[in-house]
């Protein structure tokens, strides 16, 4: 008789625990859940073919990957790793999927992947930059450097300096130097290292904005080998 009392009460204690922990999981559940997802590439083109972005077991969606702006918004589900490339099928009917480039997932639930080609086209490889989207990281008035080059590149912004060796990344949050304070405005100089010195090849003034981040790249010129750097300025909502 003790047992069937006993019993009862052990199954409605072991449903109340079970609800209160089911009740802490759901926050943490949908902070790791889904991830938002916008998309870069470069080196810019008129028109950059998208690439598919694989989803799950053989599962693909397509994404846009634009050069001058941002794109749209997409959401997927948070996976061990981002692998991008592209689906096939053979002439018996066997599909398969060629990958182009992958990295690991950093834990921000908004992010901007920068997709980098290694050659003319997308199927020539990608490096795979993923860029955690947030005000901390990468918000309004923030400059975020990528060196495509293969020389050292410095160079003051502000009242900010830096320094980027090939391959690498800076955020910069410059503030206004007193003579440009009014005008909203940061002087920006550019340098670059030859064996012996740092070569000055670019000056002038960015406009400085609370509601605007700002994407650089540098890179060579692939006809006149000549160091060029190509901007892209993203207003926030």
């Amino acid at each position: 008789m003790f047992k069937s009392i006993l019993r009862p009460l052990l199954a409605r204690s072991l449903v109340i625990v079970t609800a209160v922990i089911l009740a802490s999981l759901p926050c943490f559940a949908q902070e790791g859940g889904e991830i938002t997802l916008q998309f870069l590439s470069f080196p810019k083109s008129v028109a950059p073919e998208p690439v598919e972005l694989l989803v799950g077991e053989g599962k693909t969606i397509e994404v846009e990957i634009p050069t001058n702006a941002l794109s749209a918004e997409y959401r997927v589900k948070r996976p061990e790793r981002w692998v991008f490339g592209k689906s096939s099928v053979d002439e018996e009917g066997k599909e398969s999927f060629d990958i182009y480039g992958q990295a690991a997932v950093p834990s921000s639930q908004k992010q901007i992947i920068l997709l980098v080609r290694q050659g003319k086209g997308n199927a020539d490889g990608m490096e795979i930059i993923p860029i955690e989207n947030n005000a901390d990281n990468f918000g309004g008035g923030i400059f975020l450097f990528m060196n495509a080059t293969k020389v050292d590149i410095a160079g003051t912004i502000g009242d900010k300096k830096f320094a980027l060796a090939p391959g690498k990344i800076a955020n910069v949050k410059p503030q206004a130097k007193a003579a440009d304070r009014n005008e909203g405005t940061v002087h920006t100089k550019l340098f670059f290292r030859t064996e012996t010195e740092a070569k000055p090849f670019f000056s002038s003034t960015w406009p400085l904005n609370d509601k605007a981040r700002n994407f650089v790249f540098f890179y060579h010129d692939p006809y006149s080998k000549r160091l060029r750097l190509h901007t892209i300025r993203d207003f926030l909502p």
